[in-house]
């Protein structure tokens, strides 16, 4: 593995260049990671450079991390205790590992999280496949891809002009807001404990039971009210319990209700009959969950052969 420690001054890292310093007072320290790494200890920020490759196992780093530009980091068993930043077409896959700070993409390739623990998560573009995980804090990505299951989320959880924003078998502490999405969303085996809110969403919404989107076997629960507004989603809600009140207005069709859905507060809005549920099961059903399983398989298994071949070439 080609790991690296730098000084750079203030002014030298905002214009990209690094320089080998040793006691001034504005340096800042920080580590680069080409290749593989192992169970060793970072004391500072660790940074993959743009469109390098780096894998780890068991590494604690201290300070932050930056995957630059067309990098990728693969990391299991990992502990960071700083903020984790992924930038363009960057791609993050992070297994058994803890960020202790804020995970931050800007048009990122995507990021995968299996059994892994986030205090909080902020995606602008790229996707996010979420597996056996807890996030903490508010999660939020936008125009991008939501993909989550098994997983808990102790803030609230926003996906905002998104191709979709689907969540399975999974419980959200917070708020749940699905707003823009042009492909809809799913809503399966889930819990909300907050206020839940979709509206401006297109192609199909499946909230609870089946729907155009697939079977769902397991109940769901929305603990607040449930808003579901101005879509033009086909829209179903089926074999779940909302503890609050339902407001359904402003969509185009109206949103269907199915005969195992229990509203305990009032119903505003309009409603399509339960019997037209049964039309919408006859499509076919998409899954799109395994779609970007696959595509975060192909991105790390590249990550790791470059990595791979990366630290060889300097053995």
């Amino acid at each position: 593995m080609k790991i690296r420690t730098f000084i750079a001054t203030a002014s030298l890292v905002a214009s990209g260049s690094l320089v080998a310093f040793s006691g001034s007072a504005q340096a800042a320290l920080y580590t680069t990671c080409v290749g593989d790494g192992g169970a060793v200890t970072v004391s500072n920020d660790l940074v993959v450079p743009a469109g390098k490759s780096c894998t780890l196992t068991g590494t604690k780093v201290k300070g932050s991390v930056t995957v630059e530009a067309g990098a990728d980091l693969v990391a299991a068993g990992a502990t960071f205790n700083g903020a984790v930043t992924v930038e363009e077409n960057a791609y993050l896959d992070l297994t058994d590992t803890t960020v202790k700070g804020t995970l931050t993409t800007d048009s990122a390739f995507g990021t995968h999280l299996e059994k892994s623990n986030l205090k909080a998560v902020d995606t602008t573009e790229g996707f996010i496949y979420a597996v056996d995980s807890t996030l903490g804090g508010n999660v939020s990505t936008t125009a991008g891809e939501l993909y989550v299951s098994g997983s808990t989320l102790n803030g609230s959880l926003t996906g905002a002009d998104n191709q979709y924003s689907d969540v399975y078998d999974s419980t959200v502490k917070g708020a749940l807001t699905v707003d823009g999405n042009a492909l809809g969303g799913v809503f399966c085996a889930s819990e909300v404990y907050g206020a839940a809110t979709y509206s401006g969403n297109a192609d199909n919404l499946q909230i609870g039971g089946e729907g155009v989107l697939g079977a769902c076997a397991g109940a769901s629960y929305f603990g607040g009210n449930l808003s579901v507004t101005d879509n033009t989603a086909n829209s179903v809600l089926d074999n779940t319990i909302v503890r609050g009140g339902l407001t359904a207005t402003g969509n185009n069709p109206v949103l269907v209700v199915g005969e195992l859905t229990r509203i305990r507060g009032a119903v505003t809005g309009e409603t399509a009959a339960a019997g037209s549920a049964a039309a919408a099961r006859k499509a076919a059903p998409q899954d799109r969950g395994a779609d970007l399983a696959e595509r975060a398989a192909e991105r790390a298994a590249e990550a790791r052969a470059d990595a791979h071949e990366a630290g060889k070439s300097r053995l």
